[in-house]
């Protein structure tokens, strides 16, 4: 059974519902399951270069203090689910197009998963700049890619039109924040819900 799942590179909620996702799995052995990461732009007017990460939380959040409190919620959530985030490390909000782009190549390879997991780890663990090309070309020989051919990848505008179709048909079907869990072209939750509600959904899905 495919899973799309709408996510953004730069989106820690979308990393807590890929762990909880994963912890749901564990216990359903008998699941046969192939994700599909279909890009969600939480940014899409963002500048190609990205921004300076406080002048980002100042215009998303209208202050630190705003910030700093919906980001200890985050923390908190992902401490308790095993992910150390490492948010004052992040001096960069990138725009995430180049790295969806990433993904769709490594698609190719197989390695869209490890994909998504090194960057969710280079950008809240590492505070990476994602949004820079030569990172992104080192974090794909990370996981096995060819860092030459990524560069011609990268330097095109291959998977360009994807990336921003895959938004839109988010956006219709009415997917308005991520992550959000498709199944079966029918079957729709969002959200990083609680590992238990997204077992009860993958059963609805698989029994569907």
């Amino acid at each position: 059974m495919y899973i799309d799942i709408y996510y953004d590179t730069i989106c820690p909620w979308c990393l807590i519902g890929k762990k909880r996702l994963e912890q749901a799995l564990e216990s359903r052995g008998h699941v046969s399951l192939k994700a599909r990461w279909r890009p969600f732009l939480l940014n899409p007017s963002m500048a190609p270069q990205g921004m300076d990460r406080q002048t980002y939380l100042e215009q998303k959040f209208g202050g630190p203090q705003r910030a700093k409190r919906v980001y200890d919620v985050i923390a908190q959530t992902g401490h308790e689910n095993g992910i150390d985030f490492q948010f004052d490390k992040i001096q960069y909000t990138p725009n995430s197009i180049d790295s969806h782009r990433l993904v769709y190549w490594a698609e190719n390879f197989d390695l869209e998963s490890k994909m998504v997991d090194r960057l969710f780890q280079a950008f809240f663990i590492e505070g990476q700049n994602i949004g820079d090309q030569d990172v992104l070309i080192e974090l794909a020989g990370e996981v096995g890619l060819n860092k030459d051919d990524c560069l011609l990848y990268l330097d095109g505008d291959e998977d360009y039109n994807e990336v921003i179709q895959s938004d839109r048909e988010a956006r219709e079907l009415g997917v308005h924040g991520v992550p959000a869990f498709v199944a079966r072209d029918r079957y729709i939750i969002s959200g990083a819900q609680e590992a238990k509600i997204l077992g009860k959904f993958i059963d609805t899905a698989w029994n569907g």
